[in-house]
């Protein structure tokens, strides 16, 4: 009856062992798996961030398009322009002129 009752001891004793480290393990995997979700939410933020970069790149380059688009119509009317006011200077300049302006 003693011995049975030493085996008895003895399995409760390796059995609240590996309660412990059964816990122990347990209480990491539950620290891993909440960093491991506070690592997918901070790069969930971090690509949410990405995607409104790359959104206000995509219009920044659209309004740069446009504005080169506009610069580009006032050099050609500047041109314009000039080669206007050089014809009629040509033609002010010159005395044998006659009534009407050149084209």
């Amino acid at each position: 009856m003693l011995d049975e009752l030493d085996l008895i001891r003895t399995i409760q004793t390796g059995v609240r062992r590996e309660t412990r480290v059964n816990s122990q393990t347990t209480a990491r995997l539950e620290r891993t798996v909440t960093r491991l979700a506070q690592i997918t939410a901070l790069h969930q933020q971090g690509f949410r961030i990405i995607e409104q970069d790359r959104e206000e790149l995509r219009q920044h380059r659209a309004h740069i398009r446009q504005d080169s688009e506009k610069l580009h119509q006032y050099r050609v009317n500047i041109r314009q322009n000039q080669e206007n006011i050089n014809r009629i200077l040509a033609y002010l300049e010159n005395p044998n002129r006659g009534e009407t302006l050149p084209n």
